[in-house]
């Protein structure tokens, strides 16, 4: 019976986390589609898909703290709300402003659902934080990729009436099974918000949390870099748009395999092979896919940069649950989850910087040559940055 029970809680946390990611893939897809179909100037469409993300970078610190103070279970609970109300928004969305709102609420719901699932998952009895984060950054990988694929037939085959009902249906079903996820240890009573998220500094007070960061940088890299350079590198190599779409798509079977097949092997005597062979990974295949113009051998070098990328984000999920207690554990997420936001921001723009100046190809050799550097000085790094543990 309490193995029946485990495997239930485990299935909620899982099942629900994976349908919340069908959502948000299928949103991807759909509301840019939805918003060039009423009309909108790409400069319009553009705003309604970035402004309301700008605010994620400081709402996840307050999910972070709200998960510790009320617990991950009620956040979670109110992020699969939030994105009901989302579809509910959109359902009557008829102009800019509706569909604004129904993506800033989305966005919220994003920002409150990742350091709490994270947080839950690594405290799940009978597994180690390893396999549990591996296999809850599979389930979301999986879900994002079966959304974004399901948002386009959707709307092909029921048009935009048909898939917001169905996008209604989903997130109302990810909301009831949000009642159902598994009880982790309580939280400690009379703290404010406000202080424990000052309690973010101790953190960022410390040596080690930096390097942690330098990982969740590198976890954002492949769809940072599938959203900006490869498209152009692609079309420069003049395939068409269907080709693009679907070489880039295969991105999200990378953290698939990364969270199935290698995650397990994040443990603490392999702490530091484990980072080299990430980061070494992101720069042989950044370099790899800069030497190749195959559209299949391009392929499986953005599967596996996914792969070196979705290895990375586990890895600092798992340095975040050492470095801290239940208690704390939201904000630890958070905050050394946060190079993966500056990744989104900075390699963009690095990459396109250099690819101005020297070309799309040398501009993957020379980032892929970085992680080279960063991996062949993993000793070196932690070791400045974390000297008490080395």
């Amino acid at each position: 019976m309490k193995v029946s029970r485990q495997a239930s809680s485990l299935l909620v946390l899982f099942g629900s986390a994976s349908l919340w990611n069908i959502c948000i893939g299928m949103n991807h897809v759909v509301i840019p589609l939805y918003a060039h179909f009423l009309g909108f100037s790409i400069l319009k469409v553009s705003s309604v898909v970035s402004l309301p993300v700008l605010a994620t970078f400081f709402v996840r610190f307050v999910g972070g703290a709200l998960s510790d103070r009320f617990g991950e279970r009620k956040v979670l609970q109110a992020c699969y709300l939030l994105n009901t109300l989302s579809a509910l928004v959109l359902l009557q969305a008829a102009g800019f402003v509706s569909l604004f709102v129904a993506v800033a609420i989305s966005n919220v719901s994003r920002s409150f659902f990742w350091t709490p699932a994270q947080s839950m998952a690594s405290q799940l009895p009978g597994l180690s934080s390893g396999k549990s984060l591996g296999r809850l950054s599979a389930c979301n990988a999986a879900g994002n990729f079966v959304g974004v694929a399901l948002g386009g037939a959707l709307v092909a085959i029921s048009g935009y009436a048909g898939t917001f009902i169905f996008l209604l249906g989903a997130t109302l079903t990810s909301s009831v099974l949000g009642f159902f996820l598994p009880a982790v240890e309580e939280k400690p009573r009379g703290r404010s918000v406000w202080k424990i998220l000052v309690g973010i500094g101790d953190h960022l007070r410390r040596g080690r949390t930096w390097f942690t960061i330098t990982a969740s940088f590198a976890a954002g890299l492949t769809p940072a870099l599938c959203q900006s350079i490869y498209p152009v590198y692609l079309a420069e190599l003049h395939y068409g748009a269907q080709w693009i779409g679907a070489t880039l798509s295969v991105r999200g079977l990378g953290p698939v395999i990364s969270g199935l097949l290698l995650a397990a092997w994040i443990t603490p005597s392999r702490q530091l092979a484990m980072y080299a062979a990430g980061m070494a990974g992101l720069g042989i295949f950044l370099i790899g896919s800069g030497l190749v113009e195959n559209l299949f051998l391009l392929a499986l070098c953005i599967v596996a940069l996914g792969t070196g990328s979705g290895l990375m984000d586990v890895w600092y999920q798992v340095e975040a649950t050492n470095l801290s207690t239940a208690h704390d554990r939201s904000v630890a997420m958070a905050s050394m989850g946060m190079g993966w936001n500056f990744s989104y921001i900075v390699m963009p723009l690095v990459a396109g910087w250099i690819a101005d100046a020297q070309g799309v190809q040398f501009s993957l050799w020379a980032m892929g040559g970085f992680f080279l550097v960063v991996a062949a000085g993993t000793r070196v790094w932690h070791r400045l940055l974390a000297p008490a543990t080395s």
